[in-house]
């Protein structure tokens, strides 16, 4: 053990400089304090992670503070790993020799040595003081006696002294130091001990001695023998050698033996059992043999009177010496045993030796490994740098051709420079010339300012005596004008005082006026109520008698109502149209046709965008405008038609023709008609002499038709004419009495509708304080007076007032007028999805009845499904187009294009403008000027200012919103158009959710919150962490914005898929909102079945017109619903994606993102448990001192959702310190009690009726930083572990090894996962960089800085990294800390591989340690526009602003190359 061979033996030379360095670092008691030994270990420059792991090597007792030995250990260490030997993972044997404590080895008594049993003295001194007779002799000198009494006791029997210890205590010392001082000394020749060890330990000993005491205590002495490094039961055997008169202490000679017998301990000799007689000092080796002579003459004496008391004395002599020799075999076997524990620590250091080697070669091989790796590449660079050096050569080449350039450009500037320093110099004379000249009108500027002087003092006096002058002046004109202003003001007095008498005068023969008008204004309002009533009851006498007119003219009334006839209509002719492709009408209001078939159509009729209304066969109806195609105008026929020449189907009647008379003539190719009139809509001469020549506006007598020719009369004269120059009208003579008839019903229809118009129903409780304002309950009927703007003037009774026009609905009525007039019929273009029972769900093509409309784009309808109940609600009406009465697709009014709203007042400037205020929605009717739109509100259409507006979502045709260009979108395939489509969709209905989701924080949780009607507990139950939800989606629709803004406003999206993937993985914050969702809904619920204020309360803010009558229930599922609609809408777009296209991977894998957030929340619902933990540790526990905002039930970093692991209670071990520990999945949280508010002392953890608060006790420890470790000695009864983290170590103690067991195993697990998904991270982005190129060319991007960042942080502070992706390829910068101009200077490389679909993105985030990180801008920039911009110019530096965010730009250089070489052209 302490031969020296192995290379962590501590040498006495380093044994003693390492007592130097102790001795300079002034221990206390023998101690060196942690801080201490820390200053001094970091002067040696090794790491503090490296001196962490020496310090727990060397402190093998954990008390934080190091002894000499200890001291001795580190340092040996450190110098080893100086010199670059690595530490062992154990300390090795051969170091742990610890000190020998003097104190406590003095204190239990060296010389009585419990393991060896003294024989008492008693029985050998009572026989002595029994003999009288002996009492007071002196004491005899033995002659000649016989061979001692006790011939076996000899001096070396024992290994503890001579026997005579035995029979004499040691406390009488001082008389056998007596006798010996008679007795004759031996001389110090004989004495075993070198006489140059004498000399150095006698000095040694007299510089211990201080006191001059002549002896050394036995803590004076353990200071001197610690430094020897001996184990401790060396030392306490050498004590019990060098103590020789059993005294507890050492003299000089007993001191100098026991160093002699150090030196012999460490020269590796045995060290003896008992002391020899030449080691024995002299001093004291006479004093003994005195002390024996004096002993036997004792035993003589006894012997002659008391032979049977000194045979009993003698047996249990005997029986002593039995002990004696029992108690050194037992000390034999302890050696033994030792002996073999030695042996046992060699096996293991061997044991340990062969693992180390095998260690020892595992890492050489990984060496070898990663040098094979590192010449891998090196070759790699080598290539590289062989490209490189062929640029650099092809760079040189053009080097050398701009140095030539540059040099004949120098030689140039070189003539020039000469030049121009030849004109320095002429330039130079002239300068002195003017020099001189200056000094010479110096002079005399001197002397003019001389003169100048002189004439400004005589000025100055001159002054003086006009300022007093003046002074008199002005106080003479102040008080002339106070004077003047007092008689003015009261001439001013008087005027005024007419004015205002004259003033009272006119407005009190106004104010008599008006109350006489007023008075007046009130009776003819009677008046006029009680005309109507009586105008009333005539109007439905009319209209019982027009319900009763014959069924032709109610027919004819219809038609003209739904404009199937066109009376006097002045349009453009009829146009012939040839059928592409077969049509089959899906209702009664469509055409059907077969291909080749040919369609009249009248192309002036009013009509929707894609339809045409014409006829065929003798049907009309609507039919697609891309189903046929437009044939030119037909020749007229050269000669008089005859049968044959007719075409086919003469016969059939023209949508367009009147119906003729009963008596009209037809047969197979022709028809005749009967006294016809039609009206000559323009001019038409004649081509030949069987046509008819005519005017505009003529009317023609048509006697038989044909299908696009007619014979006509004017005038007397026949002739065939263009059926399409003329029109049919409807005349009296047709239908007697019809006019008559149509007149009164249109009359009475358009007095009743005003009439009815003027009642309304209240749809909402409206309360208000102002005293001008009508206030009424819901259901409340309400006669409107006045309507202007968006509000109304009504009574109600015999009050009256205003109120908003949204807050009121027109009054059914059953009246069967309204079946013709009044209620409209809509067919659905769009499916819409009801938000409440109160609304109706719509497919394309159903069909609605129209009862009401709202101005805020609200209709209630009945729908008309055949063969089911029929169904009333509210619907958008952007989802609907509205047809006419009596014809599906007939001529409808004017359709909405879109929605806008109004974002200020505006007034109308000139009569063909539109007046609205703030807030309001405008129906937009035309949009073709990008200035000014034509719109429509409350029945009011005008121009309006576009710049006054924005839009609202609407559900069109998303291709028709997104592209700006036509053109650029029939060059689209049909697959692109509808991918392009779903897109934009996704970004439309994700700014919806946008504005529902801020919506919730205007509306409800803000007057909610206000009110006090809620606590703030539950208020956070209800909304959770609604907040979060819009910060991860305000991330989305930012990313989206910038995708789009990038790639041109309204122009196509060619990437969304890494946005969606990278953006998905941070939305974890709907696991905690959907998990309490049922939760806030049963809070809810009860709140309005318990306490009607408050749902009367919820009920009125929910009125909002942005609310379209949805309430907050509703509201609070559309986070769920958004959350199940990611994938459906991802899947919508990737299966209009080609496989080939650069954005299929990426959508696959965001659907994959979207399809686990959806599982991931499923889950979150099911584990209920974990959450409602997270939400009571969230509400007990004290997060103060965390620069961040702590969430425990939300997202972590990297770990998604975070999870508790394990809890419960710890202790410190030093101090027992109570400790409550949580464990999640991303860090270990340690917290103390604060204060209890119940008296049953501690609540359990999680209850919800515990009133227990915790406050955190240290920062949280994050697992990937930690190491967690069971004691040396696991088998020990006493539950401790320990855990490393970088700052310090804890140790702590559980409550049973159980406990310990699970924190241990949970912590390791825990830290696992953390390391594995940061590293599964790495190797991604590693894999994804180092793929090998495939493509067409490399951009060189280096990122230099950002300025000017904006950070979410209360205090300012940012620690921004920059993340820049092209594609799957991802490199991320290192994170600057407390800047918000953070300089990253980083390079990376993209491959290219569509030079017009890559796009590089450059998103800057903000370090977050407990939540995702935060985003602080994004940009982008298309390869394209790269090229473009770096054309013959090389390598250029850029500045690009951040988008979605209110400040911030980033700096960079970029550098294209193509893989031919050559740079972008």
């Amino acid at each position: 053990m302490n031969g020296g061979r192995s290379i962590w033996a501590i040498t006495p030379e380093e044994r003693d400089k390492h007592d130097q360095k102790f001795d300079s670092l002034s221990p206390a008691q023998g101690f060196v304090s942690g801080e201490q030994a820390r200053k001094f270990f970091l002067q040696s420059g090794l790491p503090a992670s490296v001196l962490a792991e020496i310090w727990s090597l060397a402190d093998m007792n954990k008390d934080g503070k190091m002894d000499r030995l200890e001291f001795s250990i580190a340092m040996k260490l450190i110098k080893m790993k100086l010199q670059g030997q690595n530490l062992p993972t154990a300390l090795p044997i051969i170091m742990k020799q610890p000190p020998v404590h003097a104190p406590i080895l003095l204190s239990s008594g060296i010389g009585s040595m419990s393991n060896i049993p003294m024989m008492p003295t008693m029985p050998v001194l009572a026989p002595l003081n029994s003999l009288s007779p002996v009492q007071g002799m002196t004491p005899l000198m033995p002659t000649g006696l016989p061979m001692p009494i006790m011939p076996t006791i000899n001096t070396p029997a024992l290994p503890n002294g001579p026997v005579l210890s035995f029979f004499f205590p040691s406390s009488s010392s001082s008389s056998t130091t007596s006798l010996v001082s008679s007795s004759p000394m031996a001389g110090p020749s004989d004495w075993a001990v070198p006489h140059s060890s004498r000399l150095k330990y006698r000095q040694q000993f007299n510089s211990l001695d201080k006191q001059m005491t002549g002896y050394l205590t036995g803590l004076q002495v353990r200071n001197a023998m610690a430094s020897t490094l001996l184990t401790q039961t060396q030392l306490a055997a050498i004590w019990n050698l060098a103590d020789v008169d059993r005294d507890g202490k050492l003299r000089a000679e007993e001191f100098i033996l026991a160093m002699h017998l150090v030196d012999m301990a460490k020269q590796g000799q045995p060290l003896p059992l008992s002391l020899p007689l030449d080691l024995v000092p002299p001093s004291l080796r006479c004093s003994a043999f005195s002390f024996m002579y004096l002993c036997m003459c004792v035993f003589s004496v006894c012997a002659v009177s008391f032979e049977d008391k000194f045979k009993r004395n003698l047996e249990l002599g005997n029986a002593e010496l039995e002990k004696r020799r029992q108690a050194l075999l037992e000390q034999q076997r302890r050696e033994e045993e030792r002996r073999a524990q030695k042996a046992r620590e060699e096996q293991e250091r061997r044991e340990r030796e062969v693992r180390e080697l095998e260690l020892r070669r595992k890492r050489e091989e990984e060496q070898r490994l990663e040098r094979q790796r590192e010449l891998e590449r090196q070759r790699e660079e080598e290539r590289l740098k062989e490209l490189e050096r062929k640029e650099a050569a092809k760079k040189e080449l053009e080097r050398q051709q701009q140095l030539e350039w540059e040099r004949r450009k120098k030689q140039e500037l070189q003539s020039q420079k000469s030049q121009e320093q030849e004109d320095i110099i002429r330039l130079k004379a002239k300068k002195r010339s003017l020099e001189m000249e200056l000094e010479a009108v110096g002079n005399k500027y001197k002397q003019i300012s001389d003169k100048l002087r002189d004439a400004q003092a005589k000025k100055k006096v001159k002054k003086i005596e006009l300022d007093g002058i003046n002074q008199k002046r002005d106080s003479c004109i102040i008080e002339v004008n106070s004077l003047q202003q007092q008689f003015e003001s009261v001439t001013e007095k008087d005027l005024n005082c007419r004015k205002l008498k004259e003033q009272l005068d006119v407005l009190e023969k106004e104010t008599a006026a008006k109350l006489s008008e007023m008075d007046q204004y009130k009776k003819d309002i009677q008046v006029s109520m009680r005309n109507m009533e009586h105008e009333q009851q005539v109007h439905f006498k009319l209209l019982h008698n027009f319900l009763w007119m014959p069924k032709c003219v109610l027919l004819c009334v219809l038609m003209v109502i739904g404009n199937r006839l066109p009376i006097h209509r002045k349009s453009a002719a009829l146009t012939r149209f040839k059928a592409l492709y077969p049509f089959a009408a899906r209702n009664e209001d469509e055409l059907s046709f077969e291909t080749g078939d040919t369609i009249e159509v009248d192309e002036t009729i009013e009509r929707e965008a894609g339809w045409l209304y014409g006829s065929h066969q003798g049907k009309v109806g609507w039919f697609p405008e891309s189903y046929v195609e437009k044939q030119s105008k037909p020749e007229p026929p050269s000669k008089p038609l005859t049968e044959a020449s007719l075409p086919s189907g003469l016969g059939q009647n023209s949508a367009f023709t009147p119906t003729h008379a009963p008596t009209t003539t037809s047969s197979e190719h022709n028809q005749m008609v009967g006294n016809l009139k039609v009206l000559a809509l323009c001019s038409w001469t004649a081509k030949t002499d069987n046509h008819l020549n005519f005017s505009k506006d003529d009317v023609i007598t048509v006697l038989e038709q044909q299908e696009n020719w007619w014979l006509g009369e004017l005038n007397g004269k026949q002739g065939w004419l263009p059926k399409s120059y003329v029109t049919g009208f409807l005349t009296c003579d047709l239908y007697p009495n019809m006019c008559v008839y149509l007149f009164c019903f249109c009359v009475n229809v358009r007095v009743l509708s005003i009439y009815l118009s003027l009642e309304y129903v209240a749809l909402y409780t409206y309360e208000s304080p102002e005293p001008g304002d009508l206030t009424f309950n819901e259901g409340d009927t309400i006669l409107v007076i006045q309507r202007e703007g968006e509000w109304w003037r009504g009574s109600i009774g015999d009050r009256s007032g205003l109120f908003p026009s949204n807050y009121v609905k027109p009054k059914e009525t059953d009246v069967i007028v309204d079946t013709f007039c009044f209620k409209k019929i809509a067919q659905v273009t769009t499916s819409y999805t009801a938000s409440g029972t109160e609304q109706l769900n719509l497919a394309p093509g159903q069909l609605i009845l129209i009862l009401s409309k709202n101005p805020t784009g609200w209709w209630l309808g009945e729908l008309q499904a055949r063969g089911k109940k029929r169904q009333k609600g509210w619907f958008p009406a952007s989802h609907v187009k509205q047809l006419g009465s009596n014809s599906g697709k007939s001529t409808p009014a004017a359709v909405a294009v879109c929605q806008v709203i109004a974002m200020y007042d505006y007034t109308a400037a000139n009569e063909d403008e539109l007046s609205f205020s703030k807030s309001q929605l405008i129906n937009v009717l035309d949009k073709s000027s990008p200035d000014w739109w034509k719109g429509e509100v409350n029945g009011l259409t005008g121009l309006f200012p576009t710049n006054y507006v924005k839009m609202t979502t609407s559900d069109s045709d998303p291709s028709q919103q997104w592209c700006a260009d036509l053109t650029s979108l029939d060059s689209m395939s049909p697959q692109e158009k509808k991918r392009q489509g779903y897109i934009h969709e996704l970004i439309e209905t994700e700014e919806r959710y946008m504005e529902d989701l801020q919506l919730v924080l205007e509306v409800f949780h803000k007057p909610m919150s206000e009110s006090g009607r809620l606590t703030e507990a539950e208020m956070n139950m209800i909304f959770v962490n609604w907040k979060e939800l819009i910060m991860c989606n305000t991330k989305l629709l930012k990313a989206l914005r910038v995708r789009k803004k990038m790639g041109g406003e309204k122009m196509p999206v060619q990437m969304v898929g890494d946005i969606l993937a990278a953006e998905l993985s941070h939305m974890q914050a709907y696991i905690r909102f959907c998990s309490c969702q049922l939760n806030a809904a049963a809070l809810l619920q009860q709140k309005t079945d318990q306490e009607p204020d408050f749902k009367d309360f919820l009920k009125k803010i929910a009125t909002d017109y942005r609310c379209k009558g949805m309430p907050l229930s509703s509201f609070l599922l559309k986070p769920m619903q958004r959350i199940t609609r990611y994938p459906l809408h991802i899947k919508n777009i990737l299966e209009s994606t080609p496989e080939s296209h650069v954005d299929h991977a990426q959508l696959r894998e965001a659907l994959e993102k979207a399809e686990e957030l959806c599982s991931q929340v499923n889950e979150g619902v099911r584990e209920k448990e974990n959450s409602d933990r997270l939400e009571w540790i969230q509400n007990h526990v004290q997060c103060e001192g965390i620069t961040e905002n702590l969430v425990f039930n939300s997202l972590t970093n990297c770990l998604g959702p975070r999870k508790l692991l394990h809890s419960g209670k710890l202790f410190k071990t030093k101090s027992n310190k109570e400790l409550y520990a949580f464990l999640f999945s991303d860090f270990l949280l340690f917290t103390q009690a604060v204060k209890q508010f119940t008296s049953s002392g501690s609540d359990k953890l999680f209850s919800p009726k515990s009133n227990s608060q915790y406050k955190m006790y240290k920062s949280p420890v994050f697992l990937n930083e930690v190491l967690v470790k069971l004691p040396s000695d696991p088998s020990s009864d006493e539950p401790i572990f320990h855990i490393s983290h970088i700052e310090r170590v804890y140790t702590l103690k559980t409550e049973n090894i159980n406990e310990r067991t699970a924190w241990v195993q949970k912590i390791k697990a825990g830290s696992e996962e953390f390391i594995e998904t940061e590293k599964k991270k790495r190797e991604k982005a590693y894999q994804a960089r180092s793929m090998k190129a495939s493509g067409i060319g490399r951009l060189l991007v280096t990122i230099q800085e950002a300025t000017e960042l904006k950070s979410s942080k209360p205090n300012g502070k940012s620690n921004p990294y920059c993340e820049v992706t092209m594609g799957a390829q991802c490199y991320t910068s290192r994170t600057l800390n407390d800047t918000l101009n953070p300089k990253w200077n980083f390079n990376c490389q993209f491959h290219i591989k569509d030079l017009y679909q890559d796009v590089l993105c450059i998103t800057i985030y903000e370090r977050e340690q407990f939540s995702p990180d935060d985003f602080l801008g994004r940009t982008e920039v298309p390869v394209a526009t790269i090229k473009k911009e770096l054309e013959n110019k090389g390598p250029a530096i850029r500045r690009l602003l951040l988008h979605e965010v209110p400040t911030g730009e980033v700096w960079v250089r970029l550098d294209l190359q193509l893989f031919d070489g050559k740079a972008p052209k």
